[in-house]
């Protein structure tokens, strides 16, 4: 599994975890968002609601089953995390997911 800041490599033969921090812009400090109403969407495919981050508490865990994985074809797809507040949403990251390898 790889991250950039842009694409996510799910391995399709394993669960893959990601911790997701969001700091604010200009004094590059984190911004709890443990409790904030967060979802990952991906493009054609699936939502992913995180979990609380056991080694970070202000952050978040995204955690990507197999299923998950099996899902995504070959070529990467559009994913967005939003956060929604007041009934607005707002994008937080954007980039592409892409599943490898082959599953067991």
């Amino acid at each position: 599994m790889a991250i950039t800041s842009t694409l996510i490599e799910l391995d399709r033969a394993a669960d893959t975890f990601l911790p997701f921090t969001y700091r604010d812009k200009a004094s590059s400090l984190p911004i709890d968002i443990a409790t904030a109403d967060i979802k990952l969407v991906v493009k054609g495919g699936f939502t992913l609601v995180p979990t609380t981050n056991p080694a970070n508490p202000l952050g978040r865990l995204f955690h990507f089953t197999e299923e998950h994985a099996a899902l995504l074809g070959s070529k990467p797809r559009d994913f967005m995390v939003t956060l929604s507040q007041d009934g607005i949403d707002s994008v937080l990251w954007r980039g592409q997911v892409v599943a490898i390898g082959f599953a067991r």
